[in-house]
């Protein structure tokens, strides 16, 4: 079975619909589909109540007069004609003819042919419904998944399309336990709307419906009792409604919370355990889960309360309907006969059980609504400003990087304050300042990833705003402090900003970023394999090659965001190196807290409380005072040297030693 999921398309109309029918528009694209799947669930459910019906002829045609013709003294004909069962029929009491029979024998004649004739009717209905019943089990439960499994692809691909398009604002202010709960947990519990759509509502609707038409026809009295229990039934859910809807959004918020504490042991698990902290760590995740543990019981409290007052409702009513049958029978009212009776306590057993259903899925239904909120929460995000009609495409920086009056702010507090300078094209400018001065901010906005909240930078006099993200990015590499690798080889993240590379240029890459000189030594070479967040390369390996990956990207502009602070002194003089390598040309961004690797930048912009406080190249900063000079003066007090680390450095770890 083949089909192309067709994306789900939003519109603005889509926020304001409920999230519930938001998930089942999933489901618009298999609507062919879905409409086999209820003529599927039609014809299972016709048979499983014509099982239930085949009780009436059981009773009233074969068994009632087999019964009249053994009381009349005729031997028992179901047994007489069957062979092998004539001796066993001898021996039945009864068998011999009574002379005082008041039955003609040719009316017992004609009886006992009636009753084989619709012994064999029953017979070969019985065969031909557990022929087709397995048959249409399979097909409507292959189709059941088929349907579900693409739904749930459809649904995880927009909400990771999503959360990969939202700003990097959203992803600070977002812990990453919530987002990822929001993307696994509440997308799998939201989809189960789906599941309860297209698996127990359909099939007990259509159940109901087939069920309440043939209680209709076995006995129209009866059917009207024993719809009296519907009205209660939905009472009740309507009574639990709000009560499951808010304690399962409560229990959602702190599964988020418990998979975001998780994240974080595993993150820091070496600090815990340098610190000794596995005890403290492991009380506080046990009080997290236990609060966890006290909302999930709150949800299930209620469903479960619904759920057993259903029951009861139904089991009371189920009873009630047989005892009021068992009067009419024996009064002659209606004309109920056993037969009907029997055939529709069959059909009504039949259908309580998707009545209940019904209501327990409607309860379940309540239930996920609060994932649905939650994933669709995402999906309704602001994602990156869209280019402007008139937005222009750029090729590299010709004349200058210009920041003018340049003001931004996480929150309340201004992080940058009315900022200006230039960038000629070509030239290296170092960025330097205490912690938190709004270096990396700067960076942030050079690539867009945030918005000026006044003032603008421009490159070659275009303002950034009006120059198409695509565009931009691809004039704009980055070397961050954390290298980071994705799970693959080698050559998978030298050359993951542009797949279009060949080997020969990812080799040239390598090489100039000094890569090569500790993949020859590996056995797979280029073809060996990272692991996650590169754990099986040192520190000082990881970071060429992203200068390599950068190096490949041949950009226009380049961005070192502290890119050797994090490196031992070997380490960060071969990746110095590789920086050199990759310098020639092109625009620099260089943030550092080391001031021994921007000394020979052509200015140096030093970032004080918000502003621009000063700007020169080091020879010049050097003859002022001000913060540079100060940061020149720690760096290179009494036993330490302006080219050396800061500190002095312990003996290098074996596990950090390249190649």
């Amino acid at each position: 079975m083949k089909a192309d999921p067709a994306q789900h398309d939003r519109g603005p109309e889509d926020a304001e619909r409920s999230p519930i029918i938001r998930v089942f528009l999933y489901a618009r694209p298999y609507l062919a589909l879905i409409l086999l799947l209820v003529t599927l669930t039609i014809g299972l459910s016709s048979s499983r109540y014509a099982r239930a019906y085949l009780m009436k002829p059981i009773l009233d045609n074969v068994l009632l007069p087999q019964q009249e013709l053994v009381e009349q003294g005729e031997a028992p004909s179901l047994l007489k004609n069957i062979p092998g069962f004539g001796e066993l029929s001898s021996k039945v009491p009864g068998t011999k003819l009574a002379p005082d029979s008041s039955m003609a024998a040719a009316e017992r004649k004609a009886l006992g042919d009636a009753v084989m004739e619709s012994l064999g009717q029953i017979v070969l209905a019985g065969i031909a419904l557990i022929l087709a019943m397995p048959v249409l089990i399979f097909c409507r439960s292959y189709l059941l998944v088929w349907i579900l499994d693409r739904v749930y692809v459809d649904i995880v691909r927009d909400v990771c399309a999503k959360v990969l398009l939202l700003p990097l604002d959203f992803h600070h202010s977002s812990s990453r336990g919530d987002v990822l709960t929001r993307m696994l947990a509440d997308v799998q519990s939201g989809h189960g709307a789906i599941k309860l759509l297209l698996g127990k509502l359909i099939e007990s609707a259509v159940m109901i419906v087939v069920g309440v038409g043939v209680m209709f026809y076995i006995s129209w009295h009866l059917a009207l009792v024993s719809l009296a229990v519907g009205p209660a039934i939905f009472g009740v859910v309507a009574t639990f409604n709000s009560r499951i809807k808010r304690s399962a959004r409560r229990r959602q918020e702190k599964v988020g919370d418990v998979t975001g504490r998780l994240i974080e042991i595993l993150a820091g698990i070496k600090i815990i355990k340098a610190f000794q902290s596995e005890a403290d760590e492991r009380q506080v995740f046990r009080e997290e889960t236990q609060k966890l543990f006290r909302r999930s019981m709150k949800a299930s409290k209620n469903r479960v309360l619904a759920r057993s007052l259903i029951i009861m409702l139904t089991n009371f009513l189920t009873i009630a309907m047989l005892m009021l049958g068992v009067m009419m029978v024996l009064t002659g009212r209606f004309g109920v006969s056993a037969g009907d009776l029997a055939a529709f306590g069959m059909v009504l057993s039949t259908t309580y059980g998707p009545i209940r259903r019904l209501a327990n899925s409607w309860v379940l239904l309540v239930d996920s609504q609060a994932s649905a909120e939650r994933f669709c929460a995402i999906l309704d995000a602001p994602g990156e400003p869209e280019d402007p009609p008139d937005a222009v495409r750029i090729n590299g920086v010709h004349d200058r990087v210009s920041l003018r009056d340049v003001s931004f702010s996480y929150g309340r507090e201004p992080v940058l304050d009315h900022i200006s300078f230039d960038v000629e094209a070509g030239q290296i400018v170092a960025l330097v300042g205490r912690t938190g001065a709004g270096k990396t901010t700067i960076a942030d906005l050079l690539m867009r990833f945030y918005e000026p909240s006044s003032g603008s930078i421009s490159i070659d006099g275009v303002d950034l705003r009006r120059i198409q993200r695509e565009s931009l990015l691809n004039q704009i590499a980055i070397v961050t402090q954390e290298a980071f690798l994705f799970e693959g080889s080698i050559r998978e993240n030298i050359g993951y900003g542009r797949k279009e590379a060949s080997d020969d240029e990812i080799v040239a890459a390598a090489v100039a970023a000094h890569v090569d000189e500790f993949v020859d030594g590996l056995p797979d070479g280029y073809d060996t394999e990272v692991g996650v967040d590169g754990v099986r390369l040192s520190g000082g390996q990881r970071q060429r090659i992203t200068i390599a990956r950068a190096l490949l990207k041949n950009p226009a502009i380049l961005i070192f965001d502290e890119a050797t602070s994090a490196l031992d002194s070997k380490s960060e003089l071969l990746v110095q190196d590789a920086i050199e390598s990759l310098l020639g040309g092109r625009t620099v961004f260089m943030i550092a807290h080391r001031l021994s690797t921007i000394r020979g930048a052509d200015q140096i912009v030093v970032i004080e409380g918000g502003g621009v406080s000063q700007c020169g190249t080091h020879q010049e900063l050097c003859k002022t005072s001000g913060l540079y000079r100060e940061l020149v003066d720690i760096q290179t007090a009494p036993d330490l040297d302006l080219d050396s680390d800061p500190l002095p450095q312990p003996e290098p770890n074996p596990e950090e030693e390249d190649g």
